[in-house]
């Protein structure tokens, strides 16, 4: 005799329903053998995936913004995302904008070390950069 839709559909959940059952049951036995393993071997986190985990990856790392405003008594911002309410309160006083860069009467300069380091950064990227370039096309001109 034929079967419905309804009926194989039916089926169908039902082998699912059985299908999720059996594989959480394999899945828990295999964490299982793994933990034993793990243990029995004192195998850690970096045997297995090569780093340690909660470390950063390598590559593009955040750099930290230098303050661009700032009002002389402490508060800074560095021009990115929402103003600050001390400096909404000011705006809304009727000062400008202006008045609050670093270097203004009401901001103190950048330090010095601080822009050196920036700049001293920059030409040792352009070095590694260059120098590797340089290999690069070597190893082309090579073979």
């Amino acid at each position: 005799m034929a079967q419905t839709y309804a009926q194989l559909q039916g089926q169908i959940v039902k082998l699912q329903a059985e299908a999720q059952k059996l594989r959480t049951e394999e899945v828990s036995a295999v964490i299982a053998r793994i933990r034993e393993d793990i243990k029995a071997y004192e195998i850690t986190a970096q045997d297995l995936f090569g780093r340690i985990l909660g470390k950063t990856r390598r590559g593009k790392s955040r750099s930290t913004a230098q303050a661009k405003y700032t009002d002389g008594t402490g508060n800074v911002w560095v021009g990115r995302g929402p103003r600050p309410q001390w400096l909404r309160d000011a705006l809304a006083a009727g000062k400008k904008l202006e008045e609050f860069v670093f270097g203004t009467s009401h901001g103190s300069t950048p330090s010095a070390p601080a822009a050196s380091q920036k700049k001293a950064a920059v030409k040792r990227v352009a070095t590694k950069k260059a120098a590797a370039a340089k290999k690069s096309a070597g190893s082309r001109n090579a073979g």
